[in-house]
């Protein structure tokens, strides 16, 4: 399943093989930007950075969309499950400590409060070391933050304060990766 933040009710498409492609009626218009799927809820969760009340999409089969309603209307811009947890987390773009949400079922969203005002771009779970690690484009010299269960989150000293906007963990690798 892939999404797009461009398109008029087509921002979703879907495939069987990744070769052959089809288009899917989105919830919404709105500027999707990260999908994430729980295997344990049997749903896709979809964050956006655009509209009002509705910047989360829900689906169980990456066919058919319903809009949520998000904690609040910043600029949500990654979004990761957690199965350990029974958690989805997104984290936004946005200049605040608010700028953080979770959810156990995709549907109802709490705002949390994250360990600094950074504008954070991506986050991503480790099962093996149980942690969120959430990466920032801004800071000084604290552009990551993690947390053990989604909602308490401690600042992280970084060697470089580049405009972090993707990270990944490898678990052959066992360690997280991030690109600037």
């Amino acid at each position: 399943v892939a999404i797009s933040n461009t398109g008029t009710g087509n921002r979703v498409m879907t495939s069987p093989d990744g070769i052959t492609w089809t288009s899917r009626t989105s919830a919404s218009d709105n500027s999707w930007v990260s999908i994430s799927w729980s295997p344990e809820l049997v749903l896709l969760v979809a964050v956006s950075n655009t509209g009002t009340g509705n910047r989360v999409m829900t689906s169980p089969d990456g066919i058919t969309w319903t809009s949520r309603t998000s904690a609040s209307d910043i600029v949500w811009n990654g979004v990761t499950w957690s199965s350990e947890l029974n958690l989805f987390v997104a984290v936004a773009l946005t200049t605040s400590t608010s700028n953080i949400m979770s959810s156990p079922d995709g549907i109802t969203w709490t705002i949390r409060t994250g360990a600094n005002t950074n504008q954070l771009a991506n986050i991503e779970w480790s099962p093996e070391l149980g942690i969120f690690a959430a990466v920032a484009i801004t800071g000084t010299g604290n552009r990551v933050i993690t947390s053990t269960d989604g909602i308490t989150w401690t600042s992280r000293t970084t060697p470089a304060d580049n405009q972090w906007v993707s990270i990944k963990w490898s678990l052959d690798l066992s360690i997280f990766v991030a690109v600037s």
